[in-house]
């Protein structure tokens, strides 16, 4: 059977509000920070941005690519030492 694209039982995906796509734009439109909210007058960070925005950028990619350096590292542990890894654990202290 063919449907056409003019068929009017034909349900495209996009006019169901409660379809997966949908979902996911309505999450991924979601303001993560916002620093005009109200609630955000006594945070330092939102202050940041508001009056050195290259400064709190600098400092939020900063603190960003440091915490996904130590998650890559301890997952790479994982793989490497198996069973026998322990979280945040000192090394051998050998490279290779």
């Amino acid at each position: 059977m063919v449907v056409h694209e003019n068929d009017p039982k034909r349900k495209d995906q996009n006019d169901d509000p409660d379809s997966i796509d949908e979902k996911n734009d309505s999450f991924l439109d979601k303001p993560f920070f916002d620093p005009e909210n109200p609630n955000n007058n006594d945070n330092w960070f939102a202050n940041l941005v508001k009056n050195d925005y290259d400064t709190a950028e600098a400092l939020y990619v900063g603190a960003f690519l440091t915490i996904m350096v130590i998650v890559s590292q301890e997952l790479l542990r994982i793989v490497k030492y198996g069973d026998m890894y322990v979280p945040f654990g000192g090394g051998g202290g050998k490279l290779f």
